[in-house]
């Protein structure tokens, strides 16, 4: 539903716009309406109309500043001038702002008016395919930032954060969430006043959620109803962070975490400190063939007693452990991105793409491009 703003310190033509227009033919809603151009601006902060109706002499403030403002805060939205005044000097000013759209109130008319919003409508729903497809690619390009490729990802980050993302330049929670296989129940549940809020998606059933600090209690308990709904869904968090850096921070290791503890079912912080900073290079370092003396020296330990107790600990050989999430790695590259066979076998530090194959089709018992395919028919 598109949301809309009435601002008019004449009640008649608020409460008029608002009783007498198909709102519905459109697929809108008028959410709030003011009497002066503060208290819409507070109103415009706290709800993020997508269209806004506003006369231009106001109290406190008039349309053309509450238009500027808007406009400064949130480029996108669609703004609608009423005036009573025929000196088109107004609408001059207004257009050059950004406004959508003119009427003049001693000539209004429900067609040009209707025009208008039937305009916005195909507008901003284009607006939102289109942004559905920019997120779509945005997931992809975070995923395999997540597993170390160099790509465009930080670049598309800085831009989220000098735009719709700027509210995580204060404190703010990440929270990954796993088992999320009914995509609508979010949608369904998250509180539609909370208008600082972002999602990316991360492999199937799972993404990342970014809640400011003032609201991850509230966001806390929401997961705690969703829970009794889907039984399935499980969260790690992480914070307060603020800032890209910390953003990037909090992402990697809450992602290499989780990542772990699905692989072996087993929580990394129940281990002994040696073998957990033990698993934590060879997560970090898969691109390379580490030999267990290397680790053992990096953790404080003798590589025998080192041996001992990482098979102790993890219940198999560090070689056994070493390879099989080199395979999960390589099967989770396969479903989620669309990277070559000969790049994600150098991530999983196998050079030779040919010797890769081979390699995944002794431990999985197929080839890569089956896996794939069988796997996610859309990544090809």
């Amino acid at each position: 539903m598109i949301k809309v703003l009435i601002a008019d310190d004449e009640l008649i033509v608020r409460k008029g716009l608002i009783a007498t227009v198909d709102w519905g033919k459109f697929n809108m809603k008028v959410i709030a309406d003011a009497p002066n151009g503060q208290k819409a601006w507070e109103l415009f902060q706290e709800h993020s109309p997508e269209v806004v109706i506003t006369d231009i002499v106001m109290p406190e403030m008039n349309g053309i500043e509450f238009a500027r403002k808007i406009k400064q805060n949130s480029p996108a939205t669609k703004i609608i001038l009423l005036s009573c005044h025929r000196d088109f000097t107004y609408a001059q000013e207004g257009m050059n702002i950004g406004a959508s759209g003119y009427i003049l109130k001693t000539a209004f008319q429900d067609q040009q008016f209707e025009e208008y919003l039937g305009r916005f409508e195909r507008e901003i729903n284009l607006a939102n395919v289109q942004n559905a497809y920019d997120s779509s690619s945005l997931a992809k390009e975070f995923y395999e930032w997540l597993c170390d490729f160099e790509n465009s990802f930080p670049k598309l980050l800085e831009e989220l954060f000098s735009s719709d993302w700027k509210w995580m330049r204060q404190p703010y929670f990440i929270y990954l969430l796993n088992g999320v296989n009914n995509s609508e129940l979010l949608q369904k549940k998250l509180p539609s006043e909370e208008k600082h809020f972002a999602r990316i998606s991360c492999g199937k059933g799972q993404a990342f959620i970014f809640i400011p600090e003032k609201s991850h209690q509230q966001f806390e308990r929401f997961l705690v109803e969703a829970r009794t709904i889907d039984s399935s869904i499980r969260w790690k968090t992480n914070g307060p962070n603020q800032g890209m850096t910390e953003w990037m921070d909090g992402v990697s290791k809450l992602y290499r975490q989780l990542k772990f503890e699905k692989q072996f079912k087993f929580s990394l912080e129940n281990w002994p400190l040696p073998i957990q900073r033990a698993v934590q290079i060879i997560i970090q370092h898969l691109h390379e063939s580490l030999s267990s003396t290397y680790i053992a020296n990096e953790v404080g330990l003798s590589r025998s007693h080192f041996s001992t107790m990482f098979k102790k600990t993890v219940g198999e050989s560090f070689i056994s452990f070493t390879e099989k999430i080199k395979v999960q790695a390589a099967c989770d590259l396969l479903e989620n991105s669309s990277l070559t066979l000969q790049e994600i076998g150098e991530k999983v530090g196998i050079q030779d793409g040919k010797y890769f194959s081979k390699w995944f089709k002794k431990c999985i018992g197929k080839t890569p491009s089956d896996y794939r395919q069988n796997k996610n028919p859309n990544v090809g």
